[in-house]
């Protein structure tokens, strides 16, 4: 069992259904808006008192080598300056292999086959059977007590951990992300006042004001429509917090009675497909949904043609500045707490990380304290700081408690390159860069109301040897029926028929029966 420091808290146990496969990742059943993880990460553009002072800088430096994911235009060479302010302050000697996130994939793989791993390796995907089967085998080593002794690592949310245990064995640490402020609506508010409308906060409510929208085409445009958004192959896209909503819960598998149920066959998954039957019918919804990209379901919001669309509420400030680049005055935009459906207050929980840096067994205790002191350091608010602006009056400014970057930082390709190391979790880091204090503050008041109702999804971290090899095939003709359902081209007794298929259907009633075994082990671990 995984306990904080002085009893605390305690975490749950997850038991590893480890199968080694040919090292591809899991298939858990997520929806895309329900991993809620933003591969780049983001965080606030407020000012936080500094947090710690550097880490402990007498001695030689400690030579440490990361293999890490960049989102940068460029890595940054030896001689950059950050890297050197970093290695500096940390007191180490800092040797990257840096990987572009189309390549990640396939490179951790080769490293984790290969077993020469650099002392701090990131694996996003730790669901993968393939890593959890070199966990068990001993190749990491397990961090479960000595994490306990690094006080900013262990300010990370429960989750964080939870999700990444293997065998109730911590043999990483996260890459931590909030849990709150997740992929939902977002909603012109300039729109709402237009037409003396409130901000909606049921599903029956917000098909109303989609049809407002629609009707009254505030920004004038033709063929406007109430919500802009995508689907994806496998789930539904964009529109999965409607979906989640209905079903009372994130993802396709719910907690009843102390079991996982798979939503497929509750009546609340019809009545969100009924729901967005009738929404594509009176057109609320673009008529192409089912073949257009992210930044296209954007495009109709931009150019005054939808009024909401899912995102996070970092997206807030982009959107903004969009609109009012394509013409618009006195616009604003809100993100939506939570929504009420069938099964009651319903908002997204994230899973607390994306991803955790592991350390190969070969590395000596007394280094392995090295870089936990490292980590420790970049979860402060100073190395956060140093790790997201730079260095004050050289990268960044202060005005008025807002972090502006120099001429300098923005014209560096690999600006915020220590991003993908250094991370300190703040609940509002979602929020992202530069809204005004006035509507930072706003916004944060919504996350704490979602808070208050986010439901996490249930099968974090648990894994599935049926999922892992069928359950893509499985997720892609149960997504291909509903997209059908919902633009009239299959009727809801077609879903019906599919539905008694599946329920017929040993292989498929295996994956939930995995689940259910991986999250009983869980339970029984507390």
């Amino acid at each position: 069992m995984f306990k904080r420091k002085k009893g605390i808290t305690s975490f749950a146990a997850l038991a590893a259904l480890a199968v080694m496969v040919s090292a591809c990742g899991g298939n858990n059943g997520n929806n895309v808006s329900n991993a809620n993880e933003s591969a780049s990460p983001s965080n606030a553009g407020t000012a936080s008192p500094s947090g710690s002072a550097a880490a402990e800088t007498s001695g030689p430096p400690t030579e440490i080598s990361i293999l890490s994911i960049f989102y940068q235009k460029e890595p940054p060479t030896g001689d950059n300056e950050i890297l050197k302010e970093v290695e500096k302050r940390t007191n180490t000697k800092l040797d990257f292999t840096w990987v572009t996130p189309n390549n990640f994939g396939e490179k951790i793989n080769v490293t984790l086959a290969s077993g020469a791993m650099p002392d701090l390796t990131l694996v996003l995907d730790t669901g993968n059977a393939a890593f959890r089967a070199m966990a068990q085998q001993g190749a990491f080593w397990d961090l479960t007590e000595l994490i306990k002794e690094y006080p900013n690592l262990m300010k990370f949310p429960e989750g964080a951990f939870t999700n990444n245990l293997v065998d109730g064995k911590l043999y990483g640490v996260p890459r931590v992300r909030p849990t709150e402020g997740n992929v939902h609506p977002l909603i012109r508010t300039d729109w709402l006042e237009k037409l003396n409308l409130q901000a909606p906060r049921t599903t029956d409510e917000l098909y109303a004001v989609m049809k407002a929208f629609k009707e009254n085409a505030p920004d004038g445009q033709a063929n406007t429509i109430g919500m802009s958004g995508f689907v994806g192959q496998e789930n539904m896209g964009q529109f999965a917090f409607i979906e989640d909503t209905f079903n009372g819960t994130a993802g396709k598998y719910k907690v009843v009675d102390g079991k996982l149920i798979d939503t497929t066959f509750e009546p609340t998954e019809r009545q969100a497909l009924e729901w967005f039957r009738n929404a594509y019918r009176d057109g609320l919804l673009p008529k192409d949904f089912a073949l257009l990209k992210y930044d296209q379901t954007k495009d109709l919001v931009y150019s005054g043609k939808a009024g909401i669309y899912a995102d996070k509420p970092a997206e807030i400030v982009n959107a903004i500045r969009e609109l009012k680049n394509a013409g618009q005055t006195d616009v604003d935009v809100e993100w939506l707490p939570y929504l009420e459906g069938p099964s009651g207050k319903y908002a997204a929980k994230g899973s607390g990380h994306f991803g955790m840096f592991v350390i190969p067994k070969r590395v000596p205790e007394e280094k392995v304290k090295k870089l936990l002191e490292f980590l420790d350091y970049g979860a402060t608010d100073e190395g956060n700081e140093l790790a997201f602006y730079g260095r004050s009056g050289i990268d960044f400014n202060l005005v008025d408690g807002i972090y502006e970057l120099t001429d300098k930082a923005q014209n560096d390709p690999s600006f915020g390159f220590m991003q993908n190391i250094f991370m300190k979790y703040d609940k509002y880091s979602t929020l992202g860069k530069d809204l005004p204090p006035e509507k930072l503050e706003k916004e944060r008041k919504l996350i704490d109301e979602a808070a208050e109702v986010s439901v996490a999804n249930p099968i974090n971290g648990l894994t599935s040897e049926t999922a892992a090899t069928m359950g893509s095939d499985y997720n892609k003709k149960i997504q291909d029926m509903k997209t059908k359902v919902i633009m009239g081209d299959r009727t809801l007794e077609d879903w019906d028929k599919l539905v008694a298929q599946l329920k017929a259907d040993k292989t498929y009633l295996k994956i939930a029966e995995e689940y259910n075994a991986a999250y009983q082990a869980r339970l029984g671990a507390k």
